[in-house]
């Protein structure tokens, strides 16, 4: 990007102006407006070049030629280089300073001045605790300083702001003295903690009569606003007469309903219906900036935003501008226009439009992530959490729309508060506990009396909660005094001495068929914290892999640990409770159990390779209850070991199963008896804990089937309505088995069953030994009704086998094996991965972990073949057209609760049915505005075979030229949709550039389907790109953009293993000689974890192995770039590729904090992903701008054609029918990788500063005319560029002409 100055026409007034998109300036008539009787007293914006650096760093304070303002360091420690208080980047700035720094202003003169006003920017970057604060204080007069406290809710009582409070513009008012001095304090202790201070002004004037005196009408008010004219004085309102019959009911010991119907009929009468465009007028008076009655203030961000910014008519597609949001959504029961609640302004309020979206229409509730672009506010898939300081007017705005709206007029429903999630078409709002307490917690303030008192006088009627607080518990406080305690949880005795885990099962089995299984013999749970796994291979006395145990190990349950390389359709999967790096064992190697430093178990021989367990599965002899603890002695297998074949898995998840316990009864076996006579209780049997404790006793049940499995041998029984139990944590349903099942049972009806209790992989079920009896029909089975998130895991266990019904509209989150085994994950809306939007280990990524593992059951279609013909979700059976995409819903669920292969799952008992509420896109969703288009694009493992035909099956990808024909044809398809300028692909076969490589056979394929010549690709003067056997390439339209010079790559570590070779190109667009420098990479993936050793282990933190590796990959790219590889002195930069790191992990933020933006973020919110694991999903794929470039970026989308799909629909053609090859297949971009694009549009310009932006901040307004007027007042300017109005004199009559070069109307500061 370069630069140059040009002095601006009296009709153009934007700071940086983009050649192809000058905006036509509204010169307002500004000077009879109220700014200019503001007069500035003193300012500061750190801008003056003398001022760079100035400040304390290290031990070298250097204040020289600084008189205006001083520093006072004293309470801090900065103690090396890198700790410093100083001016930086036109700010100045704290980093790391470990203590209190202070700011100082001169003493300011304010005799004689009125309405005097303190405004200052303070921001921070970084990861802030409650520790760091920035404080403004203030002394008039030489009085103690007097600190601003708690702003906007931002801060505490000892402190103006703290913790990660983003960016804050304070205004605060003083009294009149004669001298003011103002005083900045800032603290932090990390050296990634930034604190600064910015725009220090100073003003004083009166008011002029801006904004509305309730006297008249408002005319003029905003953009395309219709006048309004009050109807009642405010000053007049008489609060004993307004709500006279509301007093004498609570005097006289009505109702709540009573008193509930006087609220209502007192704030119903004399409500006059404003038309919605009547809204935009009165928020203009409403919601009015006490400081500045031009701007409205901003409900959920809380900034000041002019008034004629509103998104009125052509003004509405700026997401910046301000809208009508209203607080109660329409859609939650009034979304016609013509309803008095439509308009009603109590709940009307201004917000940013894009804030306003991403509120939508969701319930209030505490919430799980920041909202990006307001973080203070917070918003998950179901509800949004508003910024502290609005709280309580939320709920009271809430609960006035519940009493105000009874259901009495014939377009308003009755709205109701309820203290549920809801979803929109309910006239409900959600929660009203939280809503509560947050009035409890934010109580009625100034703005919002003032605020109903206007409403009054526009509307005529008043928000009751408003003007009595107190009636809010009248009416509502018995909704949430009924919540029943919560029983601390009994204490878990620990294991008798002696006892402890051991080996219980040992599987060396075909390829990566490995596992281990662990038996805790007590009868009490084991905590397995301490606990490790130990391998020592090839005779090593070192361990040379190391697991560590966490969580617990119930009574007589076992823990099964398998190699984290088992391949996915491997029959071993489903016995894994733990997939293990360490677990990578051969016959040879010696492996133990550790408790801390005590060896409680080990199978093989310490210090000695010999083969001892090679291709055999071995179960521990039932004569064995405890671990072998002494490594030294000799091993004979046949000891203590029973062998099996090869790849036996059918003992693994339990041990000593089948030995029964002794009959404490009589010794006589019950008999099945006949229909009504006394049954064995089915909570009896399932108890409170995992497993029964009755299991290997024979029992006889009776209950109502409500559900019959075949695929199971077997159905579900569950106890009528008088025979249950008033226990929550006992199921009252179970499982019968029966393996010679002919006959099954008739849903609804009941029957007698005589069988056996057992345990069956985790499953209580009864085995029955004789077939059921008949009851008849039985009584009708209510379902229990379930919400996701569930309270926690072991809720589910209290439910097993009971019919159930899930309140919730669900996301489909997982369809891995969808097509495979018939499964998919159901979640109450998406699953965003942890660290994508939090940092690695922080406490709101480990609270999301375990948000999102509560939140999610496996829906199951009950047969158990593998890779089934049809596949009945979605109904009548998935295929290419006939797409089940993650995101898409499924309402009104039923089934009954199974536990089978390690999970949970739902067993339908009618047909669900899915809504595509994630509907596929043509093209990708982007602002195609700007000049060039550029995008990553992972295509997994494109490999050409030998570029003739043959050559298959490659090293990765296609294993036939069949189905490289497939996969070839849906790259196509995407990239020719995507229509880039430039693509940086990854995972493209390393075999260099000729004619037959897989680059120059991607772009020949292309080209046949867009035009000869079309696409160009980037090559080295090398074979190939670095070792491994895939490599990064550029692909590029030849008419748009021309290569600068040769493109450049690195083997210098840490490139030189895991992470693939980055390949660098600088290019040149050819409609504006504009050059952009792109870097293409593809970093280690966290997968491959066998090599892995010290912090490159999972470190259990979320970001998987070898972190440590991609994060010096990404020092190392960022510094490589620092220096201009490719010799290009533009410092225009896009990093883009596969980092295999989610948008939070430690590689991203180290880019990041190397002044690179994350476009994905900065344009997607925590809505980005392009990749999905295990049902969660987050980004992998990035695109990165450096801070020049990051102004020119229009749009960034992720085209979400991969990551939502069944991978069933990919080109492969293993495992299908010869009809699903085609049903399943499409030639088209869907399912063509298994990453999603990422797609960046850019508007690469020169930029133009504009002479007349005095401070800098990238616009003309009111503090630019300030300045300027200070300026001429002290004689400072006579720069010719500075005669606006052109008469070749520079004085105060050109303050007058800037005012006509403002950005805004009327000179509005942003």
């Amino acid at each position: 990007m370069k630069t140059r100055k040009v002095v601006p026409s009296l009709f153009f007034g934007k700071n940086k102006l983009k050649l192809n998109s000058i905006a036509l300036c509204v010169a307002s008539s500004f000077v009879s407006h109220s700014a200019l009787s503001a007069e500035t007293l003193w300012s500061e914006d750190f801008t003056d070049p003398a001022l760079n650096n100035k400040g304390a760093i290290f031990e070298t304070i250097n204040m020289d030629g600084v008189t205006r303002w001083s520093i006072d360091v004293t309470n801090a420690q900065l103690t090396a280089n890198s700790d410093w208080f100083k001016v930086t980047n036109n700010k100045i700035e704290a980093r790391d300073v470990d203590g209190q720094v202070d700011w100082l202003s001169e003493t300011i003169d304010i005799q004689g001045k009125q309405n005097i006003n303190i405004s200052v920017l303070a921001e921070e970057s970084g990861t802030l605790e409650s520790a760091d604060f920035f404080d403004l204080s203030y002394s008039i007069d030489d009085a103690p300083f007097v600190m601003v406290e708690n702003w906007q809710g931002k801060g505490s009582n000892s402190h103006t702001l703290i913790d990660d409070f983003t960016s804050a513009a304070i205004t605060h008012s003083i009294a009149e003295g004669s001298t003011l001095q103002i005083k900045a304090s800032m603290a932090n202790n990390s050296g990634s903690e930034y604190i600064r201070l910015d725009n220090v002004l100073i003003t004083s004037g009166v008011e002029d009569g801006g904004g509305d005196s309730g006297q008249g009408p408002v005319t003029d008010a905003c953009y395309n606003c219709p006048d309004l004219s009050p109807i009642e004085d405010a000053a007049e309102f008489d609060d004993a007469t307004y709500y006279a019959a509301v007093f004498n009911a609570i005097d006289s010991v009505q109702s709540t309903e009573v008193i509930r119907t006087n609220i209502n009929e007192a704030i119903s009468a004399n409500h006059k219906q404003l038309t919605y465009s009547e809204a935009w007028t009165a928020l203009t008076v409403t919601d009015e900036d006490p400081l500045n009655s031009d701007n409205v203030i901003l409900f959920y961000r809380g900034i000041s935003k002019a008034k004629n910014s509103n998104g009125s008519g052509s003004q509405s597609t700026n997401p910046d501008n301000w809208n009508r949001e209203h607080v109660w959504a329409k859609s939650h029961g009034f979304p016609s226009s013509s309803a008095m609640a439509y308009s009603d302004i109590h709940h009307l309020r201004p917000t940013d439009i894009s804030v306003n979206s991403s509120r939508g229409n969701l319930d209030f509730d505490n919430s799980d992530a920041p909202l990006p672009e307001s973080p203070e506010n917070r918003v998950d898939g179901n509800s949004f959490e508003p910024r502290d300081a609005v709280k309580g007017d939320v709920a009271r705005i809430v609960l006035y729309m519940d009493t105000r709206y009874a259901g009495l007029d014939s377009v308003t429903p009755d709205l109701q508060v309820v203290d549920t999630l809801t979803s929109g078409g309910e006239a409900k709002l959600g929660k009203l506990c939280t809503l509560l307490a947050w009035s409890e917690a934010d109580p009625v303030d100034d703005f919002e009396i003032n605020r109903n008192n206007k409403i009054y006088e526009f509307q005529g009627n008043r928000n009751p909660f408003i003007d009595h607080p107190e009636w809010i518990s009248t009416l509502y406080s018995a909704s949430c005094s009924d919540v029943d305690p919560v029983d601390p949880v009994d204490p878990v005795d620990p294991p008798s001495p002696g006892a402890d885990l051991y080996f219980s099962e040992y599987v060396e089995g075909s390829s990566f068929n490995k596992a281990i299984e662990i038996y805790n013999p007590t009868n009490s749970a084991i905590s397995l914290e301490d606990y490790q796994f130990k391998l020592y291979s090839n005779g090593s006395v070192t361990a040379t892999g190391t697991y560590t145990l966490t969580g617990e190990i119930l009574a007589n349950d076992v823990v099964v640990l398998g190699s984290s390389q088992i391949a996915d359709d491997s029959l071993l999967v489903p016995f894994i409770d733990h997939f293990v790096s360490a677990v990578n064992f051969n016959g040879d190697d010696y492996v133990e159990l550790v408790h801390g430093d005590t060896i409680i178990d080990n199978i093989g021989t310490y210090g000695v390779r010999e083969n001892w367990g090679k291709d055999t599965s071995l179960v521990r002899l039932s004569s064995i209850t405890s671990g072998d603890t002494d490594r030294t002695d000799e091993f004979i297998k046949a000891d203590q070991w029973q062998s099996n074949p090869k790849d036996t898995f059918e003992n693994l998840g339990s041990h000593l199963a089948d030995t029964s316990p002794t009959d404490p009864g009589t010794g006589e076996d019950p008999v099945i008896g006949m229909c009504g006579d006394e049954a064995d209780k089915i909570n009896v049997i399932q108890g409170s804990n995992n497993e029964s404790t009755v299991i290997g006793d024979v029992k006889v049940i009776e209950g109502s089937v409500t559900s019959a499995v075949p695929s199971l041998k077997g159905y579900f029984v569950q106890e009528e309505a008088d025979d249950t139990d008033a226990n929550l944590m006992t199921s009252e349903a179970i499982f019968v088995y029966f393996n010679n099942i002919a006959n099954f049972p008739t849903v609804g009806n009941k029957v007698r069953i005589l069988g056996t209790i057992k345990e069956s992989f985790g499953r209580t079920q009864l085995t029955a030994t004789t077939d059921f009896i008949d009851c008849g029909v039985g009584e009708v089975i209510q379902p229990t009704l379930v919400s996701l998130p569930v309270s926690s895991i072991d809720f589910w266990e209290t439910i097993e086998g009971m019919s159930v019904n899930f309140n919730d509209t669900l996301k489909v989150s997982d369809t891995y094996n969808l097509a495979r085994f018939g499964q998919l994950t159901l979640s109450n809306g998406r699953l965003i991965l942890p660290t994508n939007i939090y940092n690695a280990g922080s406490q709101q990524a480990i609270d999301l972990a375990d948000k999102n593992n509560r939140n999610k059951i496996t829906l199951d279609d009950m047969n158990n073949a593998q890779n089934p013909d049809n596949v009945p979700f979605p109904a009548p059976g998935l295929s290419h057209e006939n797409t089940l995409r993650l995101g898409d819903s499924v309402s009104g669920l039923s089934g009954v609760i199974d536990y089978s292969f390690n999970e949970y799952r739902v067993l339908p008992t009618t047909t669900p049915l899915f809504s595509a509420t994630n509907v596929r896109t043509s093209q990708p969703d982007i602002n195609e505005s700007g000049s060039l288009k550029v995008a990553s694009f992972n295509v997994l493992n494109y490999f050409n075979g030998d570029g003739a035909g043959q050559g298959f099956p490659t090293a990765r990808g296609a294993d036939t030229f069949e189905e490289f024909t497939r996969q070839s044809s849906k790259i196509v398809s995407a990239l020719k949709e995507i229509n880039a300028d430039i693509v940086g692909l990854m995972e493209l076969e390393n075999d260099g550039f000729d004619s037959n490589s897989a680059i120059a056979d991607l772009v020949a394929q292309l080209n046949s389907q867009v035009g000869e010549g079309t696409y160009n690709y980037v090559s080295l003067d090398q074979a190939g790109v670095g070792g491994d056997a895939i490599a990064v390439g550029i692909i590029y339209k030849p008419a748009s953009v021309a290569t600068v010079g040769n493109a450049v790559t690195t083997n210098q570590s840490p490139f030189d293993f895991g992470n693939r070779q980055p390949l660098v190109q600088t290019f040149k667009e050819i409609a504006t000689n504009e050059e952009l420098t792109i870097a293409v990479n593809h970093f280690k993936s966290k997968g491959s974890c066998g090599s892995a050793s010290g912090n490159n282990l999972d470190q259990g933190d979320g970001q998987g192995c070898w972190n440590e590796l991609r994060t010096q990959a990404a020092n190392a790219l960022t510094s490589w770039l620092n220096t201009n590889p490719t010799g290009s002195t533009d410092d225009d930069f896009l990093i883009i590729g596969d980092l295999n790191a989610y948008g939070k992990e430690d590689p991203i933020n180290t880019i990041t904090n190397s002044n690179y933006h994350n476009l994905v973020a900065d344009y997607m919110g925590s809505t980005g992903y392009s990749y999905s694991f295990g049902g969660e999903i987050g980004y992998l794929d990035h695109a990165l701008a450096s801070d020049n470039l990051a102004s020119q970026v229009v749009d960034t989308t992720v085209w979400h054609i991969n990551a939502d799909e069944p991978r069933i629909l990919d080109y492969n053609t293993e495992y299908k029918s010869s009809e699903q090859l085609s049903t399943y297949f499409g030639e088209d971009a869907y399912r063509a990788s298994d990453h999603d694009p990422v797609i960046v549009v850019l508007n690469l310009q020169s930029e133009i500063e504009l002479v007349g932006d005095f401070d800098g901040d990238a616009d003309i307004d009111r503090n630019d005319v300030n300045q300027f007027s200070m300026m001429i007042r002290r004689g400072e300017t006579g720069e010719i560029q500075h005669d606006f109005n052109n008469d070749s004199v520079v004085n105060s009559l050109d303050v007058r002409a800037l005012m006509t070069l403002c950005t805004r109307s009327r000179c509005a500061t942003e």
